[in-house]
């Protein structure tokens, strides 16, 4: 925001305008914090009435979503159905609707690393400050009221588009026209993200602007005056809004536009800054919490960016140009943004949008506005328009997902501290002021050095980084190189699924490799693998393997002997790709740089279960790192037996098998006697892990241990002959 403001000044904006904004800001921004500071913190049973508000998801067999409680506190509930029949009663009864309730309020989680979804953060960001598990659920009353009458025509909305749109058609046709994305799955999301077209999928000033164009000419068409026209859409566009979903940036857009005509309507004008600004400044009013929305922040940023950069504009007649020009400064402008939010950005996206834009706004967006409106009023026309489209539109699809197959389309410098954050700013500010004076491509430079010195800065780091990343029950280790030579990602992770009969499967499963791991390599600034190693086949080791490799460049895969032919191989072997795919066992051994890598474990080609583990142990410059997989004791003797001396006084000691009662036999530990040792167990885990006689064992031979289920992610650093431990607990 000071950033903001300094900018307007340099552009000359009335500088008692700046000061009184300025002024308002502020009091705005301690307004916010005194609220967030009073709101009411809960804690132990709570029994009452309750609402559940917009925006809830039924999927499976559990509902989530914020409650409203009988004091007006919010909270993030969660409800289980216990059986198919209990589901299908109560579904419909929890919209727009007064529910009995009772259950306990629960503390949130700290995170498993700082690139982790933050789960205080998104309470905060929607005004709530507790998280709420529902353990009895009944229907009481219909609510009454205006908003309530449009939440319930939003949903017959959705459901008629369900019902009369072909399945393949239905998913995008939500979002485009009531902005609901609920049914986009991960992997339509990830093509969406790789080629920075995600925008297009969010109902924004674009689809207002289309909406509100075409009504207005309609309405001149058939005879309506213009001040009239202009006072209906008055009355239309808050009301689409509503129907949209009340996202900011459907707000930022309607608010606008709403602005706008009211002027024309008595005559006056107001720069559109300044509209802006009061559009910004009411919205915080109203929900001040919205501040912390990625939405409401890039809504308004592109916005800012576009009419702080209108000289650019000027010279141009080309509307192509025009419109390539307007997407530059777009992703340019918010680039520092997206960098916070998603540690990455599409290389592609300038190119792409340059054909997607034209494409959703000219063809894609109409069509599906009049489809809709075809499905109402002339369902026979809207079968033959479908015949022709959905061929069309799956062409589209089929071509968007060949287009993001594409290699070296993300870059990944990872997510920007503070200082570096406004320094990218700074040059943004700095490439548009230069700008202005004649657009030349070495003054892009000037913006975009920031970004590219921070992408650097881990070629010139000097380290080894060793990272156990708290993963729950499960298993994920990465070793990055000094100065980035080399990235190995030891297993992944995972979810042991079990089946909810007579229930549909959640439609978004938990994934600990999209969700835990993957964030924590792209907030690093990774987007490559020199080599995946799956230490053996375990679920809690590999079922996130898949999800890394669809996201990841990975040149190696790793896999102990005999493993290769099992199912869990097979769920993610179309993945692979051009990965080369490895099965070493003892002996085996390779060298980077001053670190070297040897595997010491198995000894044959026949999978046998934990004690088959790949273990690897990593030396650089004196120091031991020993990773054993699920290794137990028989497994532990048989080391003993051939590498007894090489492992005396090793450095780092990942734990065999989680800390069970079947590892860390008394000898191995005395013979190895680690300086540190790893346990990567999951909190409250049902498998007791790490065994207290373990734990003890340790205790007794004075063995320091650090354990992900209490520290969380624990990164160790070596340099300059010693290492330095970060946790994030």
């Amino acid at each position: 925001m000071p950033l903001l403001f300094l900018w307007m000044m340099w552009k000359k904006e009335n500088l008692q305008l700046i000061f009184v904004l300025l002024l308002f800001a502020g009091f705005l921004f301690f307004i916010q914090d005194h609220r967030h500071g009073q709101l009411p913190v809960y804690s132990g049973e709570y029994e009452g009435s309750a609402r559940f508000k917009d925006g809830f998801r039924v999927d499976g067999d559990t509902v989530r979503g914020f409650l409203v409680l009988e004091d007006g506190g919010i909270v993030y509930a969660s409800y289980r159905f216990r059986t198919p029949a209990e589901k299908a009663l109560k579904e419909d009864d929890i919209r727009n609707s007064l529910i009995s309730v009772s259950g306990v309020f629960e503390e949130s989680r700290t995170p498993s690393h700082e690139f982790a979804f933050n789960m205080a953060s998104y309470l905060r960001s929607n005004g709530a400050s507790s998280a709420f598990t529902i353990n009895r659920l009944d229907y009481l009353k219909p609510l009454d009221g205006f908003l309530a009458h449009m939440s319930d025509r939003r949903e017959k909305l959705k459901e008629h588009i369900r019902s009369s749109f072909p399945e393949s058609l239905s998913t995008e046709a939500e979002a485009l026209l009531i902005g609901e994305r609920e049914m986009l799955s991960s992997e339509q999301q990830r093509v969406q993200q790789t080629l920075g077209i995600s925008h297009l999928f969010a109902i924004s000033g674009l689809h207002v602007g289309i909406i509100a164009g075409g009504l207005y000419f309609l309405m001149l068409r058939i005879g309506i005056r213009k001040h009239h026209a202009m006072m209906s859409l008055l009355i239309v566009l808050p009301l689409y809004a509503l129907l949209a979903g009340g996202a900011p940036s459907v707000w930022r857009a309607v608010s606008m536009t709403s602005a706008v005509l009211l002027l024309r309507l008595i005559g006056a004008r107001v720069p559109a800054a300044h509209i802006l600004l009061v559009c910004f400044t009411v919205f915080i009013i109203l929900e001040p919490y919205v501040i912390y929305k990625i939405g409401f922040q890039l809504s308004y940023g592109a916005s800012f960016g576009i009419i702080y950069s209108l000289k650019l504009l000027e010279a141009e007649k080309s509307p192509i140009k025009i419109g390539l020009i307007i997407t530059f400064i777009s992703q340019f402008t918010l680039y520092p943004l997206l960098l916070v939010h998603f540690y990455s950005l599409s290389l592609s996206s300038f190119a792409v949008n340059s054909l997607f834009v034209p494409l959703y706004t000219l063809i894609i967006l109409p069509i599906n506005l009049l489809l809709l409106f075809l499905t109402f009023g002339m369902p026979p026309a809207a079968d033959f328009l479908f015949y022709f489209y959905e061929p069309f539109r799956n062409f589209i699809e089929q071509f968007t997902v060949w287009l993001a197959e594409w290699p070296h389309q993300m870059w990944v410098p990872g997510k920007p501290g503070g200082l570096v954050l406004c320094l990218m700013v700074i040059g943004i500010i700095g490439f548009y002021s230069l700008a202005e004076k004649g657009l030349r491509w070495w003054k892009l430079g000037i913006g975009l050095l920031p970004a590219v010195l921070f992408t650097l800065a881990p070629y010139f780091d000097g380290a080894l980084r060793v990272t156990f990343i708290d993963v729950g029950q499960g298993d994920s280790a990465l070793i990055e190189l000094p100065y980035r030579k080399g990235v190995y990602l030891i297993d992944t992770g995972g979810v042991l699924r079990f089946g909810n009969e007579g229930f549909p499967d959640r439609s978004r499963l938990f994934e600990v490799g999209r969700q835990i791991v993957a964030p924590y390599l792209y907030g690093n600034g990774i987007s490559a693998i020199d080599a995946l190693i799956l230490s053996h086949p375990d679920a809690d080791h590999a079922e996130g393997a898949d999800e890394i490799l669809q996201l990841f460049t990975v040149d190696e895969i790793h896999m102990t002997p005999g493993s290769q032919h099992l199912e869990i191989v097979d769920e993610f072997r179309e993945d692979i790709r051009d990965a080369i795919i490895r099965l070493p066992g003892k002996g085996s051994h390779w060298q980077n740089g001053k670190t070297s890598f040897t595997y010491l474990s198995p000894a044959d080609s026949d999978y046998d279960g934990n004690n088959d583990s790949l273990v690897l142990l990593v030396e650089y410059e004196g120091f031991k790192l020993l990773f054993t997989g699920d290794l137990e004791t028989d497994g532990e003797n048989d080391l003993l037996a051939s590498y007894g001396e090489q492992l005396a006084d090793t450095t780092l000691l990942k734990v065999g098998h989680h800390g069970s009662k079947t590892s860390s036999g008394e000898n191995f530990l005395s013979q190895l006697s680690p300086e540190l040792s790893i346990f990567s167990a999951g909190k409250d885990n049902r498998y007791g892990h790490p065994a207290q006689e373990v734990v003890k064992r340790f205790e007794r031979l004075a063995l320091p241990t650090l354990n992900t289920a209490e520290q969380g992610t624990i990164e160790i650093v070596f340099r300059d002959g010693g290492y330095s431990i970060l946790t994030m607990k």
